[in-house]
């Protein structure tokens, strides 16, 4: 293991340590406010980790084409994801909440988002010599654009501010596995100089951010009272498979990093 993304896996664990502590003693999980010291403390913590991550991936990234090979945890966290978003579409499609346009598109994209993933964790998966995955680059751009949407929805629905330490996270969450997923995309289909250095910087960012930082809140949401609420469950498994995205990033930036140039 590369030593300095080792570090940052630790850096990583840290967050998310720390994350775990302030929900339970310093930040209301519902509404993301801070009830104990200043919410520039949570930025300042989250801003170091995501820094870090960028300039070691940077610094680190070797071969790209070495996701183009059976990655088994990738693989796993991959079919995680699927099935994850997948049942998040199925229970808003249920509860009703496709309804409206900005539901509906949502539901669409979970659905192509879980479509990808699962190719993806076949292609990982499979003892054979590696394929290029089902439906190339089109799908994976399908599959990528469910968290544009859901930038775009953090934006238009939210009321968010500085002070709300959740919802402003989101925005982060959404844009790093945006960004991870394009470079993903890229270094299984567009081979490019410097493919390396953006997957690896990319999957190490989407680790901290989509990992690392939205664990925690699952386990809260897990453990609340209103855990077994339909509603909460969409959430739940739109965050389980949020939390999958990081992994693969951690898997994707340590196959880049260790593989040799």
């Amino acid at each position: 293991m590369n030593s300095s993304v080792l570090f940052v896996f630790v850096l990583g664990v840290l967050l998310g340590v720390l994350r775990a502590a302030d929900l339970a003693l310093g930040t209301d999980a519902a509404t993301g406010l801070c009830m104990v010291g200043s919410v520039w403390w949570r930025y300042l913590a989250l801003g170091i980790v995501v820094l870090a991550a960028v300039l070691v991936g940077w610094k680190a990234g070797k071969k790209a084409e070495a996701v183009r090979s059976r990655q088994p945890l990738a693989g796993v966290l991959a079919f995680v994801g699927a099935v994850s978003f997948l049942a998040a579409a199925g229970v808003q499609f249920a509860l009703g909440a496709a309804a409206g346009v900005s539901g509906f598109v949502r539901v669409i994209l979970e659905c192509a988002c879980s479509v990808w993933l699962s190719t993806m964790g076949r292609c990982w998966l499979s003892l054979n010599d590696w394929k290029k995955p089902f439906g190339g680059l089109y799908l994976a751009v399908a599959g990528s654009l469910l968290f544009y949407w859901n930038v775009l929805m953090r934006f238009m629905e939210n009321s968010s501010s500085w002070h709300r330490v959740q919802p402003t996270a989101a925005v982060w969450q959404a844009l790093a596995a945006l960004v991870f997923l394009a470079a993903l995309a890229r270094a299984l289909h567009v081979l490019q100089p410097g493919n390396a250095k953006t997957l690896c910087a990319a999957g190490l960012a989407a680790f901290a951010l989509c990992l690392c930082w939205q664990l925690p809140r699952v386990v809260v949401l897990l453990t609340g009272i209103g855990w077994a609420a339909p509603a909460v469950w969409a959430e739940i498994f739109a965050e389980i498979g949020l939390c999958c995205v990081g992994g693969i990033g951690a898997a994707c930036a340590a196959a880049c990093a260790n593989s040799q140039t």
